[in-house]
């Protein structure tokens, strides 16, 4: 009885320090597992994060290389159709292809502004010439600047001629350059009321018109010209003495003032569109091609000046 008393207390006690390194053997391995799903863990973030900065970085290395230049950039006003046309010439001068994804246009003149999808792709090196028409109510004396959107997030803005290089040029003939393309013609109701502009070179015999021009101050000196009533526009056919004008006019909400006519201001590097009229064409200059001289007279700051437009031809009907 001695002998199974001792021999149960001995395995009692081995059986507890087996129970013991057990348990620690386990504990040992669940905190082994653990950890070693957590450093797993850890890893595959690491590289997850390791490839997203490598991403990002790429997309910023290849947005930072993007290079395209839209020059030459012209725009023209459908007034019926509330649209402006635009045409540029696009080329991507830098190493990647390029996707153009929209374009956005600001009337600085108005202060409106619209937008339109486009699809352009351009491959390094492409050059290509692009148009297209954007919704926005505009006028012909508006200003206008305009860029485009990239795939990648760039914005592309679209360059017109320098104006120092117009300015230089125009001082060859004069200060005041005019825009050949948005000469109009309104014709005069009995009421005075301007009709709506007609933009052709062909002027009704039997009506009472006015001319419509637009004119820009492009002088170096940037102050103000300030034309008199002296102003006028001249039309002459070729092989006769006959000739008649149209003096410069105040139109208010297209009614013609035809008395009291002060001066009118040309802010530097603003077109302004001009009035002259209104007057019935005589008989000597019906059925003729005329010369339409733009005669300006006035001051530039505390000095006088004076030019002449002479480059555009309008004909009269029989």
């Amino acid at each position: 009885m001695k002998r199974i008393s001792w021999f149960k207390k001995g395995w009692n006690g081995r059986s507890r320090a087996i129970s013991t390194v057990l348990g620690t053997v386990f504990l040992t391995l669940v905190i082994f597992a653990i950890s070693t799903n957590v450093f797993i863990w850890t890893l595959s973030r690491n590289a997850d994060y390791t490839l997203a900065v490598k991403e990002e970085n790429q997309k910023t290395a290849d947005r930072l290389n993007e290079y395209v230049i839209a020059s030459g950039t012209n725009y023209s006003v459908l007034e019926a159709e509330e649209k402006v046309r635009i045409k540029v010439t696009l080329k991507n001068a830098g190493s990647l292809a390029v996707q153009l994804i929209n374009i956005w246009v600001f009337d600085t003149t108005q202060q409106t502004y619209a937008n339109k999808p486009v699809n352009v792709s351009l491959n390094p090196g492409q050059v290509m010439s692009y148009s297209l028409i954007v919704g926005l109510s505009a006028s012909n004396t508006s200003d206008f600047i305009a860029w485009f959107v990239t795939a990648r997030g760039n914005t592309v803005p679209l360059q017109t001629e320098e104006g120092v290089i117009i300015a230089e040029l125009s001082q060859g003939i004069g200060s005041i350059s005019m825009d050949f393309k948005t000469i109009r013609r309104y014709i005069v109701d009995g009421d005075d009321m301007l009709g709506s502009p007609a933009f052709n070179f062909t002027i009704p015999a039997d009506e009472e018109t006015v001319f419509g021009i637009s004119l820009t101050n492009l002088d170096r000196s940037k102050l103000d010209i300030n034309l008199t009533s002296h102003s006028c526009v001249w039309l002459m056919p070729p092989g006769t003495a006959a000739s008649e004008y149209w003096p410069i006019a105040k139109i208010v909400d297209g009614l013609v003032i035809r008395d009291g006519f002060e001066f009118q201001v040309l802010e530097y590097g603003k077109p302004t569109l001009l009035y002259f009229g209104p007057q019935d064409p005589p008989n000597s200059l019906q059925g003729k091609i005329n010369a339409v001289n733009v005669l300006l007279y006035g001051r530039i700051g505390p000095n006088d000046y004076g030019q002449n437009i002479p480059f555009a031809a309008v004909y009269v009907e029989k």
